[in-house]
């Protein structure tokens, strides 16, 4: 009998043991080197060196990419009518870099340049014409084909440059002075909008015009590299942190990234689809100590929950520094010459616990009856 009652305590002892070995396990958090996060690699054609500033999608076929110079002087207009699939040259520029492209409709859009000239196409990017800019530009605002604002940083001639004729003509709108003359500008409309200056320093400020730029008030928050807002008070902007506003500006919350020690969070570009969902770039996830992998940010509430996306860890690109969503399915994330692309919304992949979400925890754990019941 007493060897019977030792048996039992053995089993007892052996299916415990297994049990807490098992629990430990599924505590502990892996990543799958060829786990497919619903995206798959593009990438551009050799250009000698040039990669891509700026990227924008009409639809889930036709895009606009426009890179800086590469060693011969050369900077592109890049198209694709396949979504991004192949990429063909639309045009070649030697006058200077290409900094921003944004198309209003499927015909017109805009090239602006941080140095002679400044592009417009008519016909969906068959051909460019050189508009009368007075100057390079660092980046530009399409409120309408008449309506145009331009900025530039540097030199005595920095400062807001507008034009309501569609490039015929265009004013000298506001000075900023030379230590605040902005590099970047984001327009709600044709009367609300914002400038920050000296982009490589963020402590710099951020100004706000509500008269279509004809004044503008100083506010108290640093600068961003990318804007977006879905109404008159509400809006996101991003260099580093992710921010949000509900007052038009005045005020400025930091959202929280997606908490994993193996994350790196940084944000430089997002992409807008409602005011409950958004995607970001520039952040990536350690693998092992060696290996790096871009991820892509969304969230489906505003950013109240930020998670992440993980594409394919096969595709070898640690960061994204562009995003662009044409629909609620179909996106790209592109740094330099490749890039990424989803048809899916990169699938049901978002990670917002830093668990992946194809691993098992054990929630329950029932012990069934056995027979014959050594207990009995």
């Amino acid at each position: 009998m007493k060897k019977t009652v030792n048996m039992i305590i053995e089993k007892v002892d052996s299916l415990l043991i297994g049990i807490s070995i098992l629990l430990i396990f599924t505590s502990f958090e892996f990543y799958d080197m060829n786990i497919n996060g619903g995206w798959y690699q593009q990438s551009i054609p050799d250009l000698g060196g040039a990669s891509i500033n700026d990227i924008t999608f009409l639809d889930s076929l036709t895009g606009f990419a426009v890179t800086n110079k590469n060693s011969s002087g050369i900077g592109y207009i890049l198209k694709t009518s396949n979504g991004g699939d192949n990429w063909h040259v639309n045009l070649e520029n030697s006058s200077g870099v290409l900094r921003r492209i944004i198309f209003i409709n499927y015909d017109v859009g805009y090239v602006c340049t941080d140095y002679f000239p400044f592009l417009k196409t008519t016909n969906g990017g068959i051909n460019w014409i050189t508009l009368g800019a007075p100057t390079g530009f660092n980046d530009m605002s399409v409120i309408n084909e008449d309506t145009i604002l331009l900025v530039r940083s540097g030199g005595f001639d920095g400062g807001l440059y507008r034009t309501t004729n569609g490039g015929n003509s265009w004013h000298y709108l506001y000075d900023f002075g030379p230590s605040y003359n902005p590099n970047k500008i984001y327009m709600y409309n044709k009367d609300i909008g914002f400038v920050c200056e000296r982009i490589n320093n963020p402590s710099f400020t951020l100004f706000k015009t509500t008269n279509g730029g004809i004044n503008w008030t100083w506010l108290t928050d640093n600068n961003f590299l990318d804007m977006y807002f879905v109404d008159s008070l509400t809006g996101w902007k991003v260099r580093g942190p992710i921010k949000k506003t509900k007052d038009g500006g005045l005020n400025w919350v930091t959202q929280d990234f997606p908490q994993n020690p193996q994350l790196r969070n940084d944000m430089s570009d997002i992409s807008v689809l409602s005011r409950d969902t958004l995607f970001g770039v520039n952040g990536y996830i350690w693998l092992s100590p060696y290996t790096a992998r871009g991820i892509v940010y969304k969230t489906t509430n505003g950013g109240l929950n930020w998670g992440y996306q993980l594409p394919d860890t096969n595709i070898n690109i640690f960061q994204y520094f562009n995003i662009n969503f044409a629909t609620k399915l179909h996106g790209w994330a592109y740094l330099f010459t490749n890039g990424i692309h989803t048809t899916t919304g990169g699938s049901d992949t978002t990670i917002y616990t830093g668990i992946v979400n194809n691993y098992q925890t054990i929630n329950d754990f029932i012990l069934e009856q056995n027979y014959p019941n050594p207990f009995n």
